[in-house]
């Protein structure tokens, strides 16, 4: 007669020991656990809280930023209905940037730059607040639009060299790469969404609701800066804030690696990089698009942006980045000049998709080499020339193209500006062995 099985034994065993897929299954998420715990702490500057925290504010700043750019390029249209204004909008914003943001690097070497921070973002906020205002209740003119832009321009000629030289700071030099790229991803993530949002709320209750919720984006920001743990304090050098500023102009001067990778950024933000300013022209009379349409190309602009950010952060610690850098400069110029010359919707999203990761690439691979290439000590000043030439060079960039394009078409006078852009990327390649040769 056969034996009945145990109940207790067999069926507590059976009950106890899952199927043997399954246990593998739990075994190698086991085993994953803690190789995904150390990739984090090693690999990734989003392992420090105080890193997180900031980061995850800036996305949400950074979505109300892109989101009042697109709006201020409609509404100055509206308004004005010229590109001149457009590229004077430009010049006024450009004036803060080439004036005080070195002033602004040499402050971040001597003051906290946590409370640099506060302060510059309670100021924006209420600037961006203010322009909602006027807009949504009719009492706003243009000079309002451009007075509010040159004194934003003033507070971010502080704001961005402290932002800039705070980040090594929370990270540790380690992760610096790290952190440029995901800095870089979440200005350009907020690209996507921000102008699709702008277009959408612009087409639907006009460009008011955009600039009051920029004003509240800055809010997490505040909260993230108010949170991050006081760091040493950092030395105050003995000399004054004018000698300060020119020992950093000639250090900048005598490293050749330094001075090779701003030059290399500041011709194309010059001549290429003022074709988003000029995208209310493109859209409305070359594509011949809506607000919302326009709000779509700003975002595709937005999604090749972040995908050249994220390029870059996949890079890590590999060879080659000064090489890589005069191949996407090159890169750039070349598919704006196929933009200018495109009159289908299609072919230029495809386009903007190409130009946005270029420029993107760009600036986060110039933003890595010179933070991994600074000492702490002048890295406020250094970074405050690196924001100075987005802030200032584009801007003023914007102006020149705009007022020629006035007079000879928007579009020819990009893809000339375009051609240039090219022209010198092959020009740096033997101008400059010392950034080529670059890890």
């Amino acid at each position: 007669m056969a034996k009945t099985p145990m109940p207790g034994r067999c069926a507590g065993r059976a009950a106890s020991e899952p199927p043997s897929g399954a246990k593998i299954r739990g075994d190698l998420v086991l085993l994953a656990r803690p190789t995904f715990r150390r990739f984090r702490l090693e690999g990734s500057a989003l392992a420090v809280p105080d890193y997180r925290r900031f980061w995850a504010a800036l996305i949400v700043s950074n979505v109300g930023s892109w989101m009042q750019l697109v709006a201020q390029g409609w509404l100055i249209l509206e308004l004005t209905n010229s590109p001149f204004y457009l590229g004077l909008f430009g010049l006024l914003r450009s004036i803060p940037a080439l004036t005080i943001t070195l002033v602004g690097g040499v402050v971040a070497d001597r003051v906290d730059r946590r409370r640099i921070l506060l302060v510059t973002q309670v100021l924006a906020s209420s600037l961006a607040l203010l322009l909602g205002v006027l807009d949504l209740t009719g009492l706003v003119r243009i000079w309002h639009v451009l007075a509010i832009a040159f004194l934003t321009a003033t507070v971010m000629a502080f704001d961005n060299p402290a932002r800039q030289s705070l980040v090594p700071s929370l990270v540790g030099r380690e992760r610096i790469a790290s952190a440029v790229g995901l800095n870089s991803a979440a200005w350009n993530a907020a690209a996507v969404v921000g102008p699709s949002l702008a277009g959408l709320l612009v087409a639907a209750t006009g460009t008011g609701s955009a600039f009051i919720l920029n004003g509240l984006s800055y809010f997490p920001v505040i909260w993230a800066v108010m949170a991050i743990h006081p760091a040493p304090a950092q030395p105050r050098p003995g000399t004054g804030l004018a000698q300060n500023l020119v020992a950093g102009l000639r250090f900048i001067r005598s490293d050749r690696r330094i001075w090779g990778l701003l030059t290399m950024l500041a011709v194309p933000t010059l001549l290429g990089r003022p074709y988003l300013q000029l995208m209310p022209v493109f859209a409305r009379n070359v594509l011949h698009v809506d607000a919302s349409g326009y709000g779509l190309l700003m975002g595709i602009n937005g999604m090749g942006a972040l995908l050249g950010a994220l390029s870059v952060g996949a890079m890590g610690s590999r060879r080659g980045k000064g090489k890589r850098l005069l191949v996407v400069s090159a890169t750039f110029g070349a598919a704006l000049i196929v933009f200018s010359l495109s009159h289908w919707f299609l072919v230029s999203a495809a386009l903007l998709l190409l130009i946005g990761a270029s420029q993107t690439m760009m600036m986060a691979l110039t933003n890595t080499l010179l933070q991994l290439n600074v000492a702490e000590e002048v890295r406020g000043r250094v970074m405050s020339v690196y924001t100075l030439i987005p802030m200032g060079f584009m801007p003023l960039g914007t102006m020149l193209l705009g007022t020629l394009g006035e007079q000879f078409g928007v579009p020819p006078v990009v893809g000339v500006a375009a051609l240039l852009v090219v022209l010198f990327a092959a020009l740096a390649y033997r101008a400059f062995p010392e950034v080529r040769e670059l890890p």
